[in-house]
């Protein structure tokens, strides 16, 4: 992987894609429509409760993934991460329950698995390869003295596609 100079000027913002997301969103609106027909008549409010819930999901799915700065990778999902790029050691792609995702092997040994960019049974690919390469060349130009390479043999180290 070679850098790409002047491609860390600016705030880069990767995103979960509308695939993740504009289903449960859906699903959430046409349950509370329906619901709203049911209410006329004097019905449950757990149907609501559910739509409510596939909608408030969907948009938080919506703000995962990753913020690039030239000083951080600020990754959103289930928790929040500020990792520092000088502590970023690897940056890899691997295969979880059929989904293309994205991890970084940080200095200490600990991985960090992003949400997004990802891939779900072959849909995205295209987005998801610019997202790596992308995510790979912050980190190539950010990554500071302290890198040094992934022992293969190490346990736990993730093979790369």
């Amino acid at each position: 992987m070679g850098v790409e100079y002047g491609v860390a000027e600016a705030m880069v913002r990767i995103r979960a894609p509308r695939r993740d997301w504009i289903v449960l969103f859906a699903a959430g609106l046409f349950i509370l429509a329906m619901q709203t027909l049911v209410w006329v008549g004097g019905g449950d409010n757990a149907p609501a409760v559910l739509g409510g819930i596939f909608l408030v999901e969907s948009l938080w799915i919506r703000s995962f993934g990753m913020d690039l700065t030239p000083e951080f990778a600020n990754v959103r999902g289930l928790r929040r991460h500020h990792i520092r790029w000088d502590q970023v050691q690897a940056v890899y792609c691997f295969t979880q329950l059929g989904s293309d995702r994205v991890r970084l092997v940080l200095e200490n040994g600990q991985h960090v698995n992003l949400r997004a960019p990802s891939t779900w049974l072959g849909l995205g690919t295209a987005e998801y390869e610019r997202d790596f390469h992308r995510i790979g060349q912050w980190w190539l130009a950010h990554r500071g003295q302290s890198w040094r390479p992934v022992r293969p043999e190490a346990p736990g180290a993730p093979t790369q596609h």
